[in-house]
């Protein structure tokens, strides 16, 4: 960033577009003694950049270069010594100069800048066309709030004589009283309605637990009665094996499995012991006696089942 220089009544500007953004004193004396130079507009004619110079003044800021060492040391003399030497005296009217001319730029600062803040001047043309926008809007407002009051202040209005007014009044009145008492009925039924609903809600509670309860039972009789006809089911099974067993003993005969009677050849047998013997076939004393024992067991049973 480049600024401009015052150098007496000389002027040199940056390149830059922000040429007008600061303003660099003098570093050593100004042209002439106990004069303090004008940072813009003086009375002396300047050169063509002198409106940029002024610009800068009027919208900027103010940067103040440091003094030398050499110079400080010297504004630093004692009276007498600036007395005895000409050159002395002519730097301690330069740093008075200096001094005024940062007052006067102080000056030019404090009253010239109407906001809090500085802004460069791009910033000022982006603001200034957002008012000059707003401030359109705000006109096309009030020219259409001025012609709404014109067409109403244009419209017939109906004047109502003091007894129409009354009357009215009195009508309107007669109507709000209406509107309250039915209003106040109808809080008056809203409370009521509430209380039955309060109450069938309590009701809808009750029967609800009486549902749960309900099914509850339900479910605990269902797993009883499905208990019950598996057990059934078992009973009924184990009946069927013994009406099956019991057939099956009803068709057996014992005397027959006990005392079976079959042939053997040319004998008879009871439980394979043969009854009586041939010359063929002689057959043992004690078989035909065991034999013989076996059918009188055999009678003596069969009169005893009977």
């Amino acid at each position: 960033m480049q600024g401009s220089s015052i150098h007496g009544g000389n002027s040199v500007l940056g390149s830059t577009r922000m040429d007008n953004s600061f303003v660099v004193l003098p570093r050593h004396k100004p042209q002439a003694q106990g004069i303090p130079p004008r940072p813009r507009g003086a009375s002396s004619p300047q050169p063509h950049d002198e409106t940029h110079s002024g610009k800068a003044m009027e919208e900027s800021f103010v940067v103040v270069d440091k003094p030398d060492s050499a110079a400080a040391s010297q504004n630093t003399l004692s009276p007498a010594e600036v007395g005895q030497n000409g050159p002395l005296h002519s730097n301690t009217s330069g740093f008075n100069a200096t001094i005024n001319v940062l007052t006067r730029a102080f000056d030019i600062a404090r009253t010239q800048t109407q906001v809090e803040q500085q802004l460069c001047l791009e910033c000022m043309r982006v603001l200034s066309d957002k008012l000059e926008k707003e401030v359109e809007d705000v006109t096309r407002d009030v020219e259409a709030y001025e012609a709404c009051v014109q067409r109403l202040e244009g419209e017939t209005r109906d004047v109502l004589s003091e007894a129409d007014f009354l009357r009215e009044k009195r009508k309107i009145e007669e109507e709000e009283r209406k509107l309250v008492a039915a209003i106040e009925e109808s809080e008056k039924q809203n409370a009521e309605v509430n209380r039955q609903l309060k109450e069938l809600e309590s009701k809808g509670n009750r029967f609800n637990e009486l549902e749960d309860g309900c099914r509850q039972e339900f479910n605990n009789f269902q797993f009883q009665l499905i208990a019950h006809q598996e057990e059934r089911d078992a009973i009924l099974a184990k009946m069927e094996v013994s009406q099956a067993h019991l057939e099956l003993l009803n068709k057996t005969n014992v005397l027959i499995d006990a005392f079976p009677i079959r042939y053997d050849g040319d004998f008879g047998t009871i439980n394979n012991f043969r009854l009586g013997r041939l010359p063929k076939a002689p057959v043992e004393w004690d078989e035909i006696n065991a034999a013989w024992g076996q059918a009188c067991l055999l009678l003596h049973t069969m009169c005893n089942c009977k």
